[in-house]
């Protein structure tokens, strides 16, 4: 993993934009509005993906996506979220805040 840990505060890139089409089967998506390319999203990576606003911690989303999923195995949600966050840093979509800008994490 590249050396997040929970008291990491990430956001979405400024390009992306999550979108969620409102019918019973749930249809979520995180779109590039640069290039047009997309990520098909789950309810669960869509939830986590819109608490990243840059204030809440890692810690702090995990805690409230396991009170929203209470169904969910908490070392389970640790560990997904850990994944997911990992897999779009790589993908340079997500974002952790240094003192003075953004910059993409693996660059710190």
């Amino acid at each position: 993993m590249l050396g997040i840990n929970d008291t990491d505060t990430l956001k979405l890139g400024d390009k992306y934009v999550l979108y969620k089409l409102d019918i019973e089967t749930g249809m979520y998506w995180l779109f590039d509005i640069e290039s047009g390319s997309y990520f098909d999203l789950n309810e669960t990576s869509f939830y986590i993906l819109s608490e990243l606003d840059g204030k809440k911690t890692l810690a702090d989303i995990k805690e409230r996506t396991l009170e929203t999923y209470p169904r969910i195995d908490s070392n389970e949600i640790s560990k997904d979220i850990d994944e997911l966050v990992s897999k779009l840093i790589e993908k340079k979509v997500l974002l952790n805040k240094e003192v003075k800008k953004w910059v993409p994490k693996e660059k710190i």
